[in-house]
């Protein structure tokens, strides 16, 4: 055999090789390297409460707009088999039971600690986060699940303890693959202006490769009371002076109908515009309960989808 001949069979023989390795790790590579498809963000935030009283399937017909769904559980919501299931790891508790979960839903994408700033949530202070975020999330990324930040609300002190938590995880090897943000307020532009300065401050928002995206996993048009008296708030270790504070969901005083249907027709338009937000969730759809506004619930009394609903849906 000539010089040439062996010369061909050995660049053979390393293109074989480099064609294996691609296949064995662009598997692992992807999910973190490619944001989700644009064409696909609407979701559904499911109350784990609905389960034998509603069904999502009134949201699934075909032509809908909405592709996936999670429901602050790891553990899927029974008949959503249209439906893109996200699990949630909600706070820290069982969380060694994690990767069973995520085989059983037969999952590649997770959300984990749920507003894990507040007393009131998920309640998660960022060392032990860190801790068990590095100890059971971290290992499932390198096994190639996607993985969400913590949920954090819009409150000042959410993106405070998400920029503190995110910085100890990188310092030890680890990282997120998007941010997951909640909001509620009054008007449009607040939601807006939120979402550009919170991700602004998060590491990963420059333009490029290896850029994050952002899920809003909650938002809504609730109402905003002014108090004419000055409260004195805590965050993250200052106190703070505030001459008004946010009342969601006030019964007594709720936005009106129009308002929060312009809000969301204008919202999710605005929120599929933008290449960094990769998938988003109205709050909520469900009925009327107490924790959702009276025009802001996707379900009437019946369990029937609102106008609200079908607009969502199909919009």
């Amino acid at each position: 055999m000539n010089r040439r001949c062996v010369r061909g069979i050995d660049n053979i023989t390393i293109l074989v090789s480099l064609a294996s390795l691609a296949a064995l790790y662009l598997p692992l590579l992807l999910p973190h390297l490619l944001p989700m498809p644009s064409q696909s963000k609407r979701g559904l935030c499911w109350p784990t409460s609905n389960h034998g009283n509603d069904e999502p399937f009134p949201f699934t017909k075909p032509g809908s707009k909405i592709s996936w769904l999670y429901n602050w559980s790891p553990a899927p919501t029974p008949q959503v088999s249209s439906l893109d299931f996200i699990p949630m790891q909600w706070n820290h508790i069982g969380i060694d039971a994690l990767p069973a979960n995520l085989q059983a839903a037969n999952a590649k994408t997770l959300l984990a600690f749920n507003e894990p700033e507040l007393p009131d949530q998920s309640n998660v202070p960022v060392d032990l986060a860190v801790k068990e975020w590095l100890r059971c999330i971290e290992p499932l990324r390198k096994q190639g699940v996607r993985c969400g930040s913590p949920g954090i609300s819009s409150a000042p002190q959410g993106v405070v303890w998400l920029k503190e938590f995110v910085e100890k995880i990188r310092a030890r090897g680890g990282d997120v693959d998007f941010y997951a943000l909640h909001w509620y307020g009054e008007e449009v532009g607040q939601f807006y202006d939120h979402l550009w300065s919170t991700y602004f401050q998060l590491p990963g928002h420059e333009e490029g490769e290896g850029r994050k995206g952002v899920w809003v996993t909650e938002f809504a048009a609730t109402v905003r009371v002014l108090l004419g008296a000055y409260f004195f708030l805590f965050f993250s270790g200052f106190w703070v002076v505030a001459d008004e504070v946010w009342q969601n969901w006030n019964v007594d005083a709720p936005l009106s109908k129009e308002h929060v249907e312009t809000f969301a027709r204008d919202s999710v338009k605005y929120l599929d515009s933008l290449e960094w937000v990769e998938r988003y969730a109205w709050f909520g759809p469900m009925r009327d309960c107490g924790t959702v506004g009276k025009w802001a619930r996707m379900l009437d009394d019946d369990g029937k989808l609102t106008d609200l609903g079908k607009a969502y849906r199909d919009a």
